[in-house]
């Protein structure tokens, strides 16, 4: 009887330990969407949102190699990309969001979009939204070396992309009802030391100081250490029309068409929030190892083809 109750005991732990383990290490309150690029979570060309209902859509050939947590996605800077469908005001841009992912690379020979939105009327001079490495924006008269956590010596105004190594732009275009308004800032940063690093960009919600002024607080976290970016734009948030199109991860949507330059390098564990999430909360996701659960890893590194096949 005793070794029937043992055998019974020791069955059920078994079977404990093969299902996958939530816990609470990431921040969950405001989460809209979730992707892990982990390979059971990728299926006929499409990226599960293991937290809500916004599944993505793989195009081009991608691999599916060792990520930060698990499995990520890597990507060959030749086409590659992520359309994510509907992520709602962070697709919008008219309230606050966090948008949080890890990247790799050991590309120093040319720029690479993380994401860039083009959308009428801000595609004229290629004025839009999102982010981008090795890249900074002319005209070309920024201070030549500054530590992490200072940004050039101003904003610029012309959005012509050209190459420097281990730079980091974040333009952020407002589509009103007489036009569009588009700034970019730039920041120094190693990340192209093919390590994993970790962003997240903040956006809060505008508010209107006591001169009537319009402000939105920006802030671009690397590594937990954070960039604050401020600038104010407008006088009534009834200015400000929404954006439509989706964003393409490791492209450039250009109303619709995907456009250079596409992402080289790998990337992991990109999530979603309908909020600012402040310091604290983005420090816990920085120390986190191992996102939602406990799954065991798969050192696979496939392509997406194989995946087709092998399915």
């Amino acid at each position: 009887m005793k070794k029937l109750i043992l055998l019974q005991i020791l069955t059920v732990i078994s079977i404990l330990m093969s299902l996958p383990i939530h816990a609470a290490n990431i921040v969950t309150d405001g989460l809209v969407s979730y992707w892990t690029f982990d390979l059971n979570h990728i299926n006929d060309g499409i990226v599960e949102d293991v937290w809500g209902e916004n599944d993505a859509r793989i195009i081009g050939d991608p691999k599916v190699s060792d990520g930060h947590v698990r499995q990520g996605l890597k990507f060959n800077g030749t086409g590659d990309h992520v359309i994510l469908e509907n992520t709602e005001n962070f697709q919008s841009r008219t309230t606050p969001f966090s948008f949080e992912f890890m990247l790799k690379s050991t590309n120093k020979n040319r720029p690479s979009t993380i994401f860039r939105v083009f959308e009428t009327p801000c595609a004229k001079r290629s004025r839009g939204w999102g982010l981008d490495i090795n890249a900074t924006r002319t005209p070309m008269d920024f201070q030549e070396e500054q530590a992490i956590g200072n940004p050039w010596d101003r904003v610029v105004n012309d959005d012509q992309i050209v190459y420097r190594q281990d730079s980091i732009v974040v333009q952020f275009a407002d589509k009103t009802r007489v036009g569009c308004n588009s700034n970019s800032f730039g920041f120094r940063s190693p990340i192209t030391d093919g390590k994993w690093h970790h962003f997240v960009l903040v956006s809060g919600a505008r508010y209107i100081d006591s001169t009537g002024r319009m402000w939105k607080d920006i802030y671009l976290y690397i590594d937990n250490v954070r960039l604050r970016v401020s600038r104010s734009r407008g006088t009534s948030p009834d200015d400000f029309v929404p954006f439509t199109q989706p964003v393409y991860l490791g492209a450039t949507n250009n109303n619709g068409k995907a456009q250079r330059y596409y992402l080289h390098g790998s990337i992991d564990e990109v999530r979603i929030y309908n909020r600012a999430i402040t310091h604290d909360e983005v420090t816990k996701n920085y120390a986190s190892s191992n996102g939602l659960s406990v799954e065991p890893a798969q050192k696979l590194p496939i392509s997406w083809s194989e995946l087709k096949t092998r399915r």
